[in-house]
């Protein structure tokens, strides 16, 4: 300082035309919104900035490895990452340590003269600087050069670090808009696939002459894998099902409300429970990817005896609730899950609803929900909770749902809850 108010000023780290130049690139670089343009900026700039004769752009992936991005000469032009030969050994060290490393002579450097990679380039000079966030190294930018009349030196550095600075700040907005862009384009997806679910799942059990329901289905995601239907049949019989897709979400979903249409079409061209599940299997054989499969109850009720013909597709059993409280499972016939094997007959059973009972389907998400310290609702919960409730379908349903959420505190749950409950007028 005694030397500026002399007269003799020392010249500063970064004079004023390298600043004025500086902030000629943050502008730009700061006006981009597309990563692609804002590294080629970064590359471009810094390697006119510094003399370079070429550039490039690492940035960790979410694996947490180092990715070239992208990589120009110094007229600007892109290089292709296979003919592009750096040192790797240079960049891991700056991308672990954070630190800026300076190769004044790469080929003489006793630090690096055992790096035959650097020494088979042939570079003179090398400059390597971290791309640093509040989250940590995100990426290096790299600049080297094999001109005799340019070799970087120490004052080279803040320049580069100073740029760096400001690239690294640029890249992590871009990445963090890029992700709350795609959160809240999926999240409009979902919602989108939400209200179309909505449109083929029943809100509230259908009016149906001689007969009381209630249906009710919690999604773990915005939509479920799980799906149910009430149809109308011939003779005044109530066809019901509840079905869970192996997938969950919108592929779930959507696969689900496909799988409906069919089943209302075999439904009502078979007028067969067996072959109705039979055909259905078939169908989703056919048309199931990676693996996927669905369980499906399938009911029909004939009000005026109290008959229901079913069949039973890998589900879980449907739970009776007498009018005393008491509570069983129609355990048989299980078949396999649909899908699974093409050509698989399924059987039917029939059995009679008393007046007073109710039948409960319900998919395996209110048994399988998880609760503080981790513990399962489970399935004693499950027929306790059924069992100190009126045999009427709405009771059932909704005190069922009640008290797993009760249970779970309304946290987060991984899968579905769906539950339909059928009984006489």
């Amino acid at each position: 300082m005694a030397d500026d108010a002399a007269g003799g000023a020392q010249p500063d780290t970064l004079d004023l035309e390298v600043m004025q130049s500086l902030l000629e690139i943050t502008r730009r670089i700061n006006a981009e919104v597309d990563q692609d343009a804002v590294l080629s900026t970064i590359v471009d700039s810094l390697v006119s900035l510094v003399a370079a004769d070429r550039g490039f752009v690492m940035l960790r992936g979410e694996d947490g490895e180092m990715q070239f991005a992208i990589a120009r000469d110094k007229k600007g032009q892109p290089l292709e990452e296979q003919k592009f030969r750096v040192s790797s050994g240079v960049i891991e060290e700056v991308a672990a340590s954070g630190e800026t490393r300076l190769i004044d002579d790469a080929a003489a450097s006793d630090a690096y003269n055992a790096r035959m990679s650097i020494v088979s380039l042939s570079l003179r000079t090398i400059l390597c600087v971290p791309l640093k966030t509040a989250h940590g190294v995100i990426g290096v930018i790299y600049v080297d050069s094999n001109a005799i009349t340019r070799r970087f030196t120490e004052s080279d550095v803040p320049l580069i670090e100073a740029f760096a600075a400001q690239a690294a700040a640029t890249v992590d907005r871009i990445r963090l808009q890029q992700a709350e862009m795609e959160r809240d384009r999926m999240a409009a997806q979902l919602e989108i696939a939400s209200d179309i679910q909505k449109t083929f799942l029943p809100s509230t059990f259908p009016a149906k002459e001689g007969v009381r329901g209630s249906v009710a289905s919690v999604a773990a995601l915005e939509v479920g894998g799980d799906f149910y239907d009430v149809i109308s049949l011939p003779g005044g019989r109530v066809g019901f099902l509840v079905g869970d897709v192996s997938g969950k979400g919108v592929p779930g979903a959507l696969f689900g409300a496909r799988l409906m249409s069919d089943v209302r079409y075999q439904a009502l061209y078979r007028d067969d429970v067996a072959e109705t599940l039979s055909q259905v299997n078939d169908i989703v054989a056919e048309r199931a990817t990676r693996g996927m499969f669905v369980t499906m109850f399938y009911g029909v009720l004939d009000p005026s005896t109290g008959e229901i013909e079913y069949g039973n597709a890998g589900h879980l059993a449907p739970l009776i609730r007498g009018a005393d409280g008491t509570l069983t499972e129609w355990l048989e016939p299980i078949g396999m899950p649909l899908g699974i094997m093409s050509g698989t007959r399924y059987e039917a059973a029939r059995r009679t609803l008393a007046p007073g009972e109710a039948l409960v389907v319900l998919s395996d998400g209110p048994g399988d929900a998880v609760g503080a310290g981790g513990e399962r609702f489970g399935d004693d919960r499950v027929h306790a909770t059924l069992k100190a409730t009126a045999s009427d379908p709405k009771a059932l349903v909704h005190g069922l749902l009640a008290a797993v959420a009760e249970f779970t505190g309304n946290r987060p749950q991984a899968d579905d809850q769906t539950l339909l409950a059928i009984s006489l007028a």
